[in-house]
């Protein structure tokens, strides 16, 4: 369509004033210079086929495209190449293929390709898990400005993976990630003020931090400001509002947070009492994660709530525990 549209304007236009519109359409220039060979503009021009900014969303063209800027030798072409194919997003998703650009990346001095290689290595995608790789590529992308690298190292430290567990060193590098407006490193720091780790505990602090990463739609961000605000613990105790929050984080993917609600329903706290809700909200929970802490209260809650719904009695935990506890093994 691009092509097209650039043509068009030749012909209506002419050779000079052509060159006056490609000018003012970015999309147009950054076709006329990636056909030219200019890395850098084929990386910006998959971008925005990738986003749909400027031009009509086309998945899979721009791969190809920031599959050629990576061949022009643009590194971040490469990163960028690498995360589709993580995604896949417009190719057939391979963590081997994403991993190779990532590591072609790296080589050639791309921060944020250390950075996703080194969470490809804590995670297994494509390579064996090594957490002491991670860290190393983490530190390599934080010492070259990787903003996400600073906050995935600060992760390593402050759960020694990888590294000595160091909270003072988590919290420095955390902050450091936050002020450059990464939401996760800002929720990771909320969890050190929080829990007093690395320096003196600060409830207040604390849910400022949460909030932003929760309104940018971080699950844990979430449940976990929820849990606070239930609790009162830096603001006013406000079961209302701790509820909407868990009610966000269930719907984000939080499991803790769908148990919470599940429970609000089942029990009448906060929520007018409906088991048939509760049940749907506690089965979520085990769905999301059958090693939450509270996957055993889950299952319980789970049989009450059917034998309430189905009219019986009490809790029927002999006649349905077995077969609870075989979905939650599973």
């Amino acid at each position: 369509m691009i092509r097209a549209i650039a043509l068009l304007v030749a012909l209506l236009t002419g050779p000079a004033q052509a060159q006056d519109v490609a000018k003012i359409d970015p999309v147009i220039e950054l076709q006329t210079l990636c056909e030219d060979k200019d890395g850098s503009a084929c990386t910006r021009l998959g971008d925005r086929l990738l986003e749909g900014n400027g031009v009509a969303r086309d998945d899979a063209r721009g791969v190809a495209i920031l599959g050629k800027a990576c061949q022009l030798g643009d590194m971040p072409g490469c990163t960028m190449t690498g995360f589709a194919y993580g995604k896949g997003q417009g190719v057939a998703q391979s963590a081997d293929t994403a991993r190779a650009y990532y590591a072609y990346a790296c080589h050639g001095g791309e921060a944020t390709g250390c950075s996703n290689l080194g969470l490809a290595y804590i995670n297994g995608d494509g390579v064996p898990k090594d957490d002491a790789r991670a860290a190393a590529l983490f530190q390599q992308a934080c010492t070259n400005n990787s903003t996400a690298g600073c906050a995935n190292l600060g992760a390593s430290y402050s759960l020694g993976r990888g590294v000595p567990r160091d909270h003072r060193r988590a919290a420095r590098l955390l902050r450091q990630a936050c002020d450059a407006d990464d939401q996760h490193a800002c929720y990771n720091l909320g969890v050190l003020y929080r829990d007093g780790l690395g320096m003196r505990r600060n409830y207040e602090r604390a849910l400022a931090l949460f909030e932003p990463s929760c309104e940018a739609k971080d699950p844990s961000a979430c449940g976990n400001l929820a849990n606070m605000v239930d609790d009162g613990r830096g603001a006013p105790k406000d079961r209302q509002r701790a509820l909407a929050l868990h009610d966000a984080a269930c719907t984000l993917g939080e499991a803790e947070s769908c148990f919470a609600l599940g429970r609000a329903y089942q029990t009448g706290n906060g929520r007018k009492r409906d088991d048939v809700r509760a049940l749907a909200l506690l089965e979520r929970s085990l769905a999301l994660d059958p090693k939450t802490p509270s996957a055993g209260h889950a299952a319980n809650a789970i049989a009450i709530a059917r034998a309430a719904i189905a009219g019986r009695p009490g809790n029927t935990k002999k006649e349905d525990g077995p077969s609870n506890r075989e979905a939650h093994e599973e």
